[in-house]
């Protein structure tokens, strides 16, 4: 699950890290990384999570969160209630870089997010995370 400034996307993989299930909704309940508006995010999710379970045919009840590289604490644990409001429990926080790479299986480059509100950047060397950051020109600036 991804609550970005522009939109809100849940991607759902299969067991072999392949997409199955997208669904995304334009919103501006997040900017720059930070939840504005947490009633209306979690509304979002809750109705993009049924219609990916009813595309499916599963209940999904476990979800990756992917945040803007930085992010402190305080900010990902809204972004984890907001998840959980939906009724899906939490199970890892990534960067929205390292998220992307989960399906792209960088081992030794650059992955660029360009969202709507920031820019995240991480350098894998052998499959691994070895710098991050994020700034502040994305695609609204």
């Amino acid at each position: 699950v991804d609550l970005g400034t522009a939109y809100i996307v849940i991607v759902v993989l299969d067991k072999n890290k392949k997409p199955v299930a997208c669904e995304m909704e334009f919103a501006q309940v997040v900017r720059d990384g930070l939840v504005v508006d947490f009633i209306g995010a979690t509304n979002i999710v809750r109705k993009l999570k049924k219609k990916i379970e009813d595309k499916l045919g599963v209940e999904l009840e476990e979800a990756a969160i992917a945040v803007p590289p930085g992010t402190g604490e305080r900010d990902i644990a809204t972004h984890k209630y907001v998840v959980e409001g939906s009724g899906m429990e939490v199970t890892a926080v990534l960067d929205e870089p390292t998220a992307a790479n989960a399906v792209l299986g960088v081992e030794n480059g650059v992955v660029v997010d360009v969202g709507g509100g920031t820019t995240g950047l991480s350098i894998f060397e052998d499959g691994k995370v070895i710098y991050t950051v994020d700034e502040a020109t994305g695609g609204t600036q």
